[in-house]
């Protein structure tokens, strides 16, 4: 079934052909009169994580009754709530997270048996077991790190260990459960939350002083019992939540400066945000700082995207945020109160080494990939070079190779590329710049991107696959062994 819409705001076609159909703007004196003009509740900024008394952060798996939006729900989640608690570390730091996994047991919990005349990892299954991912960390992908191809089953707990770089970049990134088989249906319910990494980008006076917002965008979809154990349900349109709230408000001073922490966490959706009568200026995309911050009037993230921009207020009033490509109302931007004179930060960036640009003569090896799929309408697999994903076809790349990748995209489907541990610079495609350094870039139908990239610091086996979820659950995954 559909997910219904809280009575308390305004309906999709009230948005559409009334107050958002012109300039995407109301004033404060007009929205007053309006019998009936009601908006969602003001922004709630996700929960910093708990920690034990020794500074282990404590991620709790389960599925008890959480609230979202007003409605109770009984999703996969973390810690009782709707969105992840926020983890925050520096350069040079261990970050020790306990995942205990208190989902209810489903049986299917295994990994890597398929065979090529068998495909059982290349389905759903599992949907109680789990483990965890710190999406787009520079960090080591063997155990006690960031290892996907391990099990956290029903009842068990894991002691993971991270040591994040001295030099690590500075930006928003996020963590999510990542058990091929179960990634969409968890993600999707609410097993992924905000992780920080601060740093010397964060010390720029003019960007201390702004006023630290977290957006986490998210995809829960459930049926009448606010449970969400079939598949079919992730491909129902339904709303956008933000930190499990739908069109909440988001307040604003005119000329205050905000900096905005924006999490691309669904499982499917494409988002072109703009605010309206506003611009924003980029900071960091997927976590990498820029060489100098960027003004732009729209936002494009794809689902496993995440951007720091600052926005600053501009004349009193309520103003919409929006996905453009959809015309969906977001949230809502409410400028009002005292003005502020806050200067707006536009200049250089600390950009850390790793990130300087990947020349002609550094590159060591190139590839060209296809993304595709094949079978049956009712077993449909999705592919990566006409193969779908098996423990024991992985990609030997030796330690510090630099390579170039061109990868088409042979389907109607929008697909987003998303690597484990290393970061990747643009050449061309995407929709984005070239030079920009990301960890997910979406492919569009039928094209091509190409970028460079450098397999450094950390032997070991990852991945890389569609961050469309459902899609990276039926086949289109593949590993890297880096030695």
């Amino acid at each position: 079934m559909s997910t219904p819409r809280p009575p308390s705001l305004l309906s999709r076609r009230t948005i559409l052909k009334g107050a958002l159909a012109g300039a995407g703007v109301l004033s404060l004196t007009s929205c007053a009169g309006q019998d009936g003009l009601v908006f969602g509740p003001p922004l709630v900024e996700p929960k910093p994580a708990p920690r034990t008394a020794d500074g282990e952060v404590v991620i709790e798996a389960n599925e008890r009754p959480y609230a979202l939006a007003g409605q109770t729900v009984s999703l996969r989640h973390y810690n009782d709530l709707a969105v992840g608690p926020v983890i925050r570390v520096r350069g040079g730091e261990t970050l020790r997270l306990l995942l205990k996994n208190a989902l209810l047991p489903t049986g299917g919990d295994y990994l890597c048996t398929a065979t090529p005349d068998d495909q059982p990892d290349n389905v759903p299954h599992g949907l109680g077991t789990t483990n965890m991912h710190l999406h787009g960390l520079h960090v080591s992908p063997n155990s006690p790190a960031d290892n996907i191809l391990m099990m956290v089953k029903p009842g068990e707990s894991y002691h993971y260990r991270y040591d994040i770089p001295a030099d690590h970049p500075n930006g928003t990134y996020f963590y999510h459960a990542h058990f091929h088989g179960s990634v969409a249906l968890q993600v999707s319910g609410g097993m992924a939350g905000p992780l920080i990494v601060e740093g010397p980008l964060d010390d720029i006076p003019e960007i201390k002083a702004a006023r630290e917002r977290i957006l986490v965008l998210q995809s829960q979809r459930f049926d009448g019992a606010g449970r969400c154990d079939d598949y079919g349900l992730l491909d129902r349109n339904g709303p956008t939540y933000v930190n499990g709230q739908q069109a909440p408000v988001i307040s604003l001073q005119p000329g205050e400066v905000q900096r905005w922490r924006i999490i691309n966490a669904t499982h499917a959706s494409f988002y072109s945000l703009q605010v309206a009568q506003h611009l924003l200026v980029g900071l960091c995309y997927d976590g990498n700082p820029l060489p100098y911050t960027q003004t732009t009037e729209r936002l494009r993230l794809s689902p496993g995207n995440r951007a720091d921009v600052l926005i600053k207020g501009g004349a009193p009033g309520i103003y919409a945020l929006t996905g453009i490509d959809t015309q969906e109302l977001i949230a809502w931007v409410r400028v009002e109160g005292p003005p502020q004179d806050m200067p707006l930060y536009q200049g250089s960036l600390p950009v850390p080494p790793e990130l300087r640009p990947i020349s002609d003569s550094d590159v060591t090896y190139g590839r060209r990939l296809t993304f595709g799929m094949t079978g049956a309408p009712d077993h449909v697999l999705f592919t990566i070079n006409e193969q779908p994903f098996s423990c024991s076809d992985t990609w030997k790349i030796p330690l510090n190779a630099v390579e170039e990748w061109h990868i088409t995209n042979q389907t109607a489907d929008i697909h987003p590329f998303h690597i484990h541990v290393n970061p990747f610079q643009m050449l061309s495609g995407g929709r984005v710049p070239a030079g920009r350094w990301l960890d997910t870039v979406e492919i569009p139908p039928y094209q091509s991107i190409a970028f460079r990239t450098r397999f450094r610091t950390y032997t070991g086996t990852f991945v890389f696959h569609c961050h469309v979820l459902t899609h990276e659950d039926m086949g289109m995954m593949q590993g890297i062994e880096v030695v």
